[in-house]
């Protein structure tokens, strides 16, 4: 669904709509295109109609020729309605002006003049002086801001209004604290609401004499939260606060609505108080329901309807009144102003445009409480009912969400979605509440419960449908497990793998719709979980099989059914399928368990082989050779050298066929690894100690596969001959330097002799280059002891006259040198 609601009815609409589903109003056209622009405009000029009034409201009032000469000299509107792109400028941040800075210190520093003073003399002049020198600067205080006013000094006035409310404030702590008219025989809490109320009626008073001084009414509404402030104090019990917070927020609400409209600011500034009471009333309720929900948690389980007591219910009932009164008080706002303004679009971009200042301010802080009261209070309900009350609660919400959603179908304004995400956010809180209480029937019912709204909701709500079903198939999950362990804990392993199976097949049905992906995810999710809990707490084999081989299937189904999935769900099943197979083996014996294992190998190949040129070829391929390499590896750990040879040498026949496949020449590479384990599995089993028996296999199967790759490899002899004739030649040629017989340097430095001729006539370097390398170090090994013996002046002499011929002829043998290089790197 798109965020653009209906022009008329405000109902979302579908993208690109022809007409809106609600009211069927025709939304193409010349028509529909010029009521959208209009509507645009309207939002636009709004905008600008609210910053242009909280600029003038934070202005100083100017002087009258200064307003009438403004208001000849200001342009006259264009006729022509401002375009989409024109937006109101915002209004400029205002900043302390030289003025006002001298004179809020002037204010300051008259404050603490007469409270010096004040101290100094009051004892001096008796009651009848107290009297007038109290009452005698306030009035003075407040004539002089009211003249200063009528001159047009609107910075002055504010500010000897601010002087004159400071004095008031004095006047009153003092005329107590002193002791006049026997004023501190007086309660605090009772001085303090009537001195409050009194002082703020004064002073809006005063500000109905002249509206341009703000200074009055702000005080007054500040005088009037003190003095209910004291009349709050008179509670002893959190719920007591929070009847008296509400009470207060319901009065300043009255006098937004009630006082005429002669008091100007104070009448509209009273939301701001209202707002702060009704976050007092939150915050109070919330502290006594929770105390009585931590009490509750204290004394009893089960069903605590004896321990219920009567603050706690109270803070409850507030938090509930506070929700519906908010929403209530919410929605009669946005539509008084959208009448106002002309459509909801134009108030929603007002709203967003400034929440936490001007005329929204208050309204925001309204619809923040509602939105947390309602949780908090089924939060602390459901603490201190119990269990089961708390099961009784999740149902009577899920049948309240259901009802939302089946009866309002067609509905999708901001209101019924608030409704809906509240009832989600209470089942959720009740959810959460049946798990801290450790009761696993409420926990079940809870998110049974939860699953049936969110259920309803995928199904009604075509734009919540993939979080609501990740919702309903999460909860339904974990409710049928809850309820399976009721039975035993293998039940439990077993419901969670078979919902999870369950989801993965109703997704792979709901194929290319919204759900299908939070099924995967859950399904999946659960089978995960299903198999991890098997394997932590100890399940039989039996078990952990069963979870296998869900996981197996789901994900051969997802590999048959999802092309895209198909190479992670194949690895998925094959993995699991041969997992199942080694503990289904397990119960037979050790022999029946390696031969199934070794059967999984095969089949894994022989898939690989099926599917090739196709993505999950090389999934089956990497699975196959780690379940050969397991099979050696078991049978080598059990002692069981030949059948560990003979499957080695298998799975080596087996790769040397696959490589025989168009465009698999690679995988004799595998080939080589497994036929010279197998070897070498039967040397190790038969003792054999002589090198050439553990090197000559290797180096005949790596030149046979070089040979047989040679298309593939092309004309490099290092990669076709070299590896295999290294391997032959070097570990032999190295061996002679510790080995005192005759027959391996003889047999060896002819080998590397044959092996350089022969890559001297075909011009390939690797031979050349092992061959060479070769019989150098058998040459150095057998020469190397009689070159010792020999006296130092032959050594020494010989390697000098050597030394002598290179540098008489050295530039000759330079270019020999030059010459036998390039010939050398001329060869393939």
């Amino acid at each position: 669904m798109s965020p653009i609601p209906c022009p008329a009815c405000s109902r979302f609409l579908p993208e690109s709509p022809t007409s809106c589903p609600g009211c069927h109003l025709p939304l193409t056209g010349p028509d529909a295109a010029r009521l959208w622009q209009v509507d645009q405009s309207l939002a636009a000029l709004q905008v600008e109609r609210t910053s242009l009034i909280a600029a003038l409201r934070n202005q100083a009032t100017s002087a009258a020729g200064a307003v009438a000469a403004s208001t000849e000299a200001s342009p006259t509107l264009p006729a022509q309605v401002p375009g989409l792109s024109t937006m109101a400028a915002p209004a400029p941040r205002r900043s302390w002006t030289t003025q006002q800075t001298l004179l809020a210190v002037g204010v300051l520093l008259v404050l603490v003049a007469a409270s010096i003073a004040l101290a100094i003399a009051w004892f001096l002049i008796g009651r009848t002086g107290q009297l007038v020198v109290m009452g005698g600067f306030t009035a003075a205080a407040v004539v002089a801001a009211l003249q200063l006013s009528k001159r047009e000094l609107p910075s002055s006035a504010e500010a000897l209004a601010v002087v004159s409310g400071g004095l008031l404030l004095l006047d009153v702590s003092a005329a107590r604290r002193f002791g006049l008219a026997d004023l501190d025989s007086l309660d605090g809490r009772t001085y303090a609401a009537i001195t409050g109320l009194l002082v703020a009626a004064l002073l809006a008073a005063l500000h109905r004499r002249d509206r341009r001084i703000a200074g009055f009414a702000l005080l007054s509404l500040t005088a009037a939260s003190v003095g209910w402030a004291g009349i709050v104090a008179f509670a002893d019990t959190a719920a007591g606060v929070a009847g008296l917070s509400l009470a207060g927020a319901v009065l300043f609400g009255l006098a937004h609505l009630v006082i005429p409209a002669s008091f100007g600011l104070t009448r509209r500034a009273a939301t701001g108080p209202a707002a702060g009471w009704i976050a007092v009333t939150f915050a109070s309720a919330v502290v006594g329901a929770l105390a009585a929900s931590t009490d509750a948690l204290g004394a009893t389980t089960g069903s605590r309807l004896g321990d219920l007591t009567v603050d706690g219910m109270a803070c409850v009932a507030i938090l509930v009144t506070l929700a519906t009164a908010g929403a209530l008080t919410t929605r009669r706002v946005v539509a008084l102003r959208t009448v106002r303004i002309g459509s909801r679009a134009a108030v929603r971009a007002d709203w967003s445009g400034r929440p936490v200042s001007g005329d929204w301010r208050a309204l925001g802080v309204i619809a923040l409480v509602a939105s947390l009261a309602a949780p908090t209070a089924v939060l602390t309900l459901a603490l201190q009912l119990g269990a089961f009350w708390t099961a009784v609660l999740a149902v009577l919400t899920a049948i309240l969400a259901t009802v939302l959603a089946v009866s309002r179908v067609r509905t999708t304004s901001v209101g019924t979605a608030w409704c809906e995400a509240q009832t989600g956010v209470a089942l959720a809180v009740l959810v959460l509440v049946s798990v801290a209480q450790d009761s696993r029937p409420a926990t079940i019912t809870a998110l049974t419960a939860t699953a049936l709204a969110a259920t309803t909701a995928a199904v009604n709500r075509p734009t919540w449908r993939v979080p609501a079903t990740a919702v309903a198939s999460a909860a339904l999950v974990t409710a049928v497990t809850l309820g399976g362990g009721l039975l035993s804990p293998n039940v439990e392993v077993l419901a969670a793998a078979a919902t999870g199976a369950a989801f993965v097949a109703v997704a792979l049905i709901r194929r290319s719709l919204p759900e299908e992906a939070p099924l995967v995810v859950v399904g999946y999710l659960s089978l995960a979980g299903a198999l991890l809990r098997a394997l932590e707490g100890g399940r039989p084999d039996g078990v952990v099989i069963a979870v296998l081989a869900a996981i197996a299937v789901a994900a051969a189904a997802t590999a048959v059914l999802r092309p895209v999935l198909r190479a992670g769900a194949a690895g998925v099943a094959a993995l699991a399928a041969a997992w199942a197979l080694w503990l289904t083996g397990g119960l037979v014996g050790v022999q029946t368990q390696w031969a199934l294992l070794v059967a999984a190998a095969l089949a894994l190949a022989a898939l690989a082989r099926w599917r090739r040129t196709e993505p999950e070829e090389i999934v089956l391929g990497v699975l196959a050779c780690l379940v050969g390499l397991t099979t050696v590896l078991v049978a080598v750990d059990r002692s069981w050298p030949h059948a560990a040879a003979g499957a080695a040498a298998a799975y080596g026949l087996i790769a040397v066929g696959y490589a025989a496949l168009p465009r698999r020449r690679a995988v004799v590479a595998l080939a080589v690894v497994a036929l010279t384990s197998a070897t070498w599995l039967e040397l190790a089993h038969a003792d054999v100690t002589t090198l050439e028996a553990w090197t000559l296999p290797l180096a005949g199967l790596l030149l046979a596969a070089g040979l047989w790759s040679h298309r593939e490899l092309g004309d490099h002899t290092w990669l076709t001959t070299g590896p295999g004739l290294a391997v032959a030649l070097l570990p032999s040629a190295l061996f002679t330097t510790v080995d005192d017989g005759l027959l391996r340097p003889l047999v060896t430095v002819v080998a590397a002799v044959l092996v350089l001729v022969a890559g001297a006539q075909r011009r390939w370097q690797a031979l050349v280059v092992l061959g060479a390398v070769a019989t150098i170090v058998i040459a150095l090994t057998q020469l190397g002891p009689y070159a010792v013996q020999l006296p130092r002046y032959l050594t020494l002499g010989t390697l000098g006259v050597a030394l002598l011929a290179v540098g008489a002829r050295y530039e000759e043998r330079r270019a020999d040198a030059r010459q036998a290089v390039s010939w050398l790197a001329s060869m393939s």
